[in-house]
């Protein structure tokens, strides 16, 4: 599962659109205080996208607060602005990812799957051996 932040609703709306029909489940937030609660109530969340700058608290924060609850958390930062030098020093220290906007959707793509190739083997690995498994994808492993 995916939790998907970004302000601005076209590119939330667009990027969940496309990551549901390549099979995965998200979760969608336009500000860090929803998505706080939203990764909070729902455990399964395996992946954090979001938009580095945004009314309130910016997605570094957010990131920086979920990892707190789940420090193996994977991040991946967004942002149509270019990152500071503490930004991006942080961001390399933490192990997050970046990707800037425009982005085209199958760099997303190949970058979530990047993100999450550990998590899927796992739970593959997880499956074939009969342990009960919450499904990342929404379509099945043969």
């Amino acid at each position: 599962m995916i939790l998907l932040v970004d302000d601005d609703p076209d590119i939330r709306s667009l990027t969940r659109t496309f990551l549901e029909h390549e099979g995965y489940s998200v979760f969608s937030s336009g500000d860090a205080g929803r998505a706080a609660q939203i990764f909070r109530s729902v455990p399964q969340i395996d992946l954090l996208i979001t938009d580095v700058y945004m009314p309130g608290r910016s997605g570094m924060d957010l990131g920086l607060e979920l990892k707190k609850v789940r420090s193996e958390l994977p991040v991946l930062l967004i942002s149509g602005g270019l990152l500071g030098g503490e930004e991006t020093a942080k961001m390399q220290q933490e192990g997050w990812s970046f990707l800037a906007k425009p982005f085209r959707l199958t760099d997303l793509l190949s970058t979530v799957h990047r993100i999450l190739a550990p998590v899927e083997a796992r739970r593959w690995r997880e499956a074939k051996q009969g342990v009960p498994v919450e499904g990342l994808l929404a379509r099945g492993y043969e």
